[in-house]
């Protein structure tokens, strides 16, 4: 003969189900809210690092011989100092620094003038994109600014990140969060 489960007991699985699914639905919408901050917080760092490089490369792509090899040798002191990739693209898409690929890798670089954040700089506003890197084959997340001398745009700066280290961060975050939830 079966062995009945008592009230008490259905009772006591069901809610322990519909706790169950309402933790499952509050932890879902709860990593894609911490995902989306993570996200903005990513691109809130990388725009104040373009605005960095923005106002360092100003003078030197102001100078009308546009020194490329001192320009490259800036771009790599610059991507160590702030820690973190950085690029310099003249309004013609020429990749003229990136601190990834350094002095001896900027003349093969291939022209940037198709990249989302950069068309977009170029054209006058601010550009973000989340894509895989050609020259270091990852995804990056991207965020580029125009350079501007007397109302003119010149070039454009943008900064990166791994994508691999925002999810990191991300990862990280959820850890804590159900960590706290579950002490």
């Amino acid at each position: 003969m079966a062995r009945r489960l008592s009230i008490a007991a259905k009772f006591f699985l069901t809610h322990l189900v519909i706790a169950g699914i309402a933790l499952f639905i509050a932890g879902a919408g709860g990593f894609l809210l911490v995902r989306s901050l993570v996200m903005a917080d990513a691109d809130e760092n990388l725009l104040a690092r373009a605005r960095i490089v923005a106002e360092t490369f100003r003078p030197l792509l102001a100078d009308p011989a546009k020194n490329r090899e001192r320009i490259a040798r800036e771009g790599d002191r610059l991507g160590k100092e702030i820690g973190g990739r950085i690029t310099v693209v003249l309004s013609d898409g020429t990749v003229v620094a990136d601190s990834a690929v350094g002095v001896g890798g900027v003349p093969g670089m291939e022209n940037h003038a198709h990249h989302p954040e950069i068309r977009d700089a170029l054209s006058g506003t601010t550009g973000v994109s989340h894509r895989r890197s050609i020259s270091v084959r990852e995804e990056q997340r991207y965020a580029a600014i125009p350079i501007s001398i007397g109302g003119t745009i010149v070039g454009a700066a943008r900064a990166s990140v791994p994508v691999a280290a925002l999810t990191r961060r991300l990862w990280q975050i959820t850890a804590i969060i159900w960590g706290t939830g579950f002490a």
